[in-house]
């Protein structure tokens, strides 16, 4: 079982040394194998010395010589599985030996709170390991004296037995003497855990955690440690072997009575102001641990006064309004640029980009390959890991632009890549790393690699990148073949010695192995950068350890402090990675980057080329939205009533309700110098459906990770997109036309309702795409709705509805809603009118 190990082990090394990253796999399986071998020696010795001294009392006792040999095997061989568990959590004593001070202390007991994020669990750490050795310890000792008893016959004398009593209890006096340390040790290390208390009425230590439970938890671990220490020079005291559990009781119960006691009596009638300082900590810390304490707050009009003067000055704008819904958008991608099936456009990202001059949102897509739509024929081994090892290309459309078949405007599109500008001109469209590549391929061998399809025929094409391990002897080769569990590695005529093995293709495996410390975002994005095509990935740190910061739930993890501090890119031909530090303030990855020195480049690092495409993370973005929906509540008292929560609002999308999503934007934020790529979300009041806000993200340059929140008068309304999407239902205009496309089996899909800041107003913008019932349809978008105050029109084009809206003229003259019930010839001859 060894062997195979070590092979594996060898293959990702070499995996690790053709990225440049040997240093990290190096150091933590060095860590690794530290941790296994003192944990080892940890629970080995305790277990084996009390085993043989066990062995000899009963020996002694009996006048016996026992034959035991096997049994320092089994412990050996129970400390190294239980060790092996150890070395799981190697990253607990390396960020204790590396860390980095916050510069802030907790108001309970004044530490750093670098001592909770990294101090603490170390020590927890260390005390899990002494439990686990005493517990091995207790199993095999216990077993030595129950095999004794239960052995002993009627022969055996009264002074025997006394005498195996007396042993035996005077040794496992001495096991319970430890566990009575360690546990005095643990509740003396769990009084820090009072911070992260969720019985107050905020986060975190309350009245009660504060005044009663922290004496309580402190006398209590003294007494444990006190009695440990007492037990082991008064092993056969009966007596106090006797009262020791009712002491320890005793006070566990009182601790829990005098905690009840003053919730109920104390605190509960008097609620806000006992627990007043402690809800100012907690939204302090809340605040500080979600890089909150850095968010602009700043009035807004709300009016209803802008003009097209105004729409006119803020082109930039209202030329880069998302009229694209990413969901329909995929599938037309996927209905008209595929060209083969083994072709798939998996997910739509939104960037911008300068396009001769003129600063334009795009909405892009890489084409990468899928070997499992091949036919179930050509799914060969030869196929899936020789010939088609690779995507290519992408396709890129403007976000708001729209052809009169109601179809997306093509900026990138076909292979070969065509594009209309020289600054979109793609010289290196081979996708071997993205998304959907999960396979492991084994290029420059005898066999050509699919390039492109062209016509009836095919292209064909040999790597000539970097990327993978090269495979340049037959053990290279066995260690392969070995680990994917394919033969055809190590006896193919194909693969050749210059052969390369391309594996961990996939962006999100391939990082999560060189770093798996990281939190990684939901989306890596495609950027197309002088020519090639790259993947920018965001990485967060975080820990749930931060003192009085209230936890969240984000991809499965609990966290209550998070920071966006590591920007990825990978070359989508060559697979390499540079991780580049976004946050050199926050002490988590500076912990990190005192472990893996080598792993981390500086910010100003990162080619200019690519460093205006970063963005700000959507799921960074919604965290801080769902914190701040509550604690921009500041005052406590507002905080302790909740009187002003808000949330993220519902919109309409395909008929059914939905949160609304975050929403990339080019816009000029108000009193801004000029337009700029931002992230925004509304927010309303809970319980209602009127605007009182929106959050804003600013990722361009210099202004990247700046956040704003812009709060409408509370006297003045401002309508929510609830409360929008129910003005356009109620438009008979709107209404009739959506029913007539439903009736003759369209299916009509409302997108993404836009809010859009412009100077003193709010503009909304939302899409109507037309998709009919055969299967391979394309969605159309056929109309366009803007609403402004009360004005709400709908036109086939944005400009016509914007017109619209601004003239007056929010009705198009095409005939009166019908009287009467209308036939099924009527509905297609109506339908075809609107359409």
């Amino acid at each position: 079982m060894a062997l195979p190990k070590i092979l594996d082990l060898y293959g990702d090394y070499l995996w690790f040394l053709s990225l440049g990253f040997e240093d990290v796999f190096l150091k933590i399986l060095f860590t690794k194998l530290l941790i296994t071998s003192i944990g080892t020696a940890l629970v080995f010795f305790p277990a084996f010395l009390s085993f043989k001294k066990a062995v000899r009392n009963v020996d002694k006792i009996f006048g016996t010589e026992s034959s035991s040999w096997i049994f320092p095997y089994l412990i050996l061989g129970i400390s190294l599985i239980v060790a092996y568990g150890f070395a799981s959590f190697w990253e607990t004593p390396l960020m204790y030996l590396n860390q980095v001070p916050f510069g802030l202390q907790d108001p309970v007991f004044g530490n750093d709170i670098s001592f909770y994020v990294f101090s603490v669990p170390f020590y927890k750490y260390i005390l899990i390991m002494f439990f686990s050795s005493l517990v091995v310890t207790s199993l095999f000792t216990g077993f030595v004296y129950f095999f004794s008893y239960s052995q002993i016959g009627e022969e055996v004398s009264e002074r025997v037995m006394k005498k195996l009593r007396r042993v035996s209890v005077e040794h496992f006096t001495i096991v319970g003497s430890m566990f009575l340390l360690l546990l005095g040790s643990w509740i003396y290390l769990s009084r820090f855990d009072l911070l992260f208390s969720v019985s107050g009425a905020a986060f975190g230590a309350g009245y009660t955690d504060v005044t009663v439970k922290l004496p309580y938890l402190t006398l209590l671990s003294i007494i444990l440690m006190v009695s440990g220490i007492t037990l082991l020079f008064r092993k056969w005291d009966e007596k106090y072997l006797k009262y020791l559990p009712v002491l320890i009781l005793g006070i566990v119960v009182l601790g829990g009575i005098a905690t009840s006691v003053t919730q109920s009596l104390i605190v509960k009638p008097d609620e806000f102001n006992k627990e007043r300082p402690f809800i100012e900590r907690s939204i302090d810390y809340t605040i500080r641990a979600y890089g909150l304490d850095r968010m602009m707050e700043k009035q807004h009009p709300g009016n209803y006064n802008l003009t097209m003067e105004d729409i006119k000055e803020n082109s930039a704008t209202i030329d880069n309004i998302r009229l694209w819904d990413w969901r329909p958008l995929l599938k037309t991608y996927n209905q008209l640029q595929i060209f083969r099936t083994y072709y798939q456009f998996s997910d739509v990202d939104i960037d911008r980009y300068h396009i001769n001059g003129v600063y334009k949102q795009v909405m892009l897509s890489p084409r990468e390959m899928d070997t499992d739509k091949l036919p179930a024929r050509s799914r060969t081994w030869v196929n899936k890991h020789l010939v088609y090892t690779h995507g290519y290309g992408l396709v890129m459309s403007p976000a708001r632009d729209v052809t009169e078949e109601g179809l997306p405007e093509l900026y990138i599109k076909d292979i070969p890549p065509v594009s209309i500008s020289d600054d979109l001109k793609v010289e290196e469209p081979r996708i071997y790393y993205g998304e959907q590549t999960d396979e492991y391929v084994i290029v420059r061998s005898g066999t050509k690699e699919l390039d492109y399809p062209s016509g009836e025929k095919n292209v064909y094409t040999t790597y000539e990148g970097k990327g993978g391990v090269e495979l340049s002897s037959p053990f290279r080769r066995l260690i392969y073949a070995l680990k994917f569990g394919a033969v055809q590695i190590l006896v193919s005529d194909s693969v050749k010695p210059e052969s390369r093995i391309l594996f961990n293709r996939n962006i999100r495996e391939r990082v999560r192995t060189v770093a798996p410390f990281l939190m990684y975002d939901n989306d890596p994005y495609m950027v197309l950068s002088d020519g090639k095509l790259y993947w920018i990935y965001d990485a967060y740190t975080t820990t749930d350890l931060y003192p009085y910061s209230e936890p969240v739930r984000v991809n499965g993890r609990t966290l209550n402090y998070i920071r966006n501090s590591v920007k990825i890119i990978m070359d989508a031909y060559n697979g390499n990675m540079r991780f580049y530090v976004y946050d050199d303030s926050d002490p988590v990855l500076n912990t990190w980057r005192r472990i893996f020195p080598s792993l981390f480049l500086s910010r100003d690092e990162m080619p200019e080329s690519l460093r205006s495409h970063v963005r700000y993370p959507e799921d960074m973005f919604l965290v801080q939205a769902h914190i701040y929906s509550v604690y921009h509540m500041k005052d406590p008292r507002v905080f302790y009533n909740k009187e002003d929560v808000w949330v993220i609002p519902d919109e309409i999308y395909r008929g059914g309700r939905q949160k609304m999503e975050p929403y990339y934007i080019i816009m000029q934020i108000p009193n801004g110098e000029k337009e700029e790529f931002i992230e925004l979300v509304p927010f309303v009041p809970k319980g209602k459906q009127n605007m009182i806000g929106w959050m804003a993200a600013r990722p361009d340059e210099p202004n990247y990770g700046e956040l704003v929140t812009f709060l409408f008068p509370k006297q003045k309304l401002v309508y929510g997109p609830l409360q929008v999407e129910a003005r356009i239902d109620q438009d008979p205009e709107i209404s009739e036309r959506i029913t007539l496309w439903s009736q003759i089996g369209s299916e009509v899909i409302r997108g993404n309702l836009f809010v859009i800041p412009i100077e003193d107003s709010i503009l909304y913008v939302e899409p109507l795409f037309l998709q009919a019932s055969q299967d391979g349809s394309l969605p159309e978008m056929k109309r366009v709705i803007v609403v402004f105050g009360n004005r709400v029109a709908m036109k086939p084009t944005f400009e016509e509805a914007l017109k619209a809206v601004f003239s007056g003229e929010t009705r198009e003259e095409t005939g009166a809603p019908p009287q009467e019930e209308m036939t099924l010839k009527d509905l297609v001859k109506r339908a075809g009118e609107l359409y």
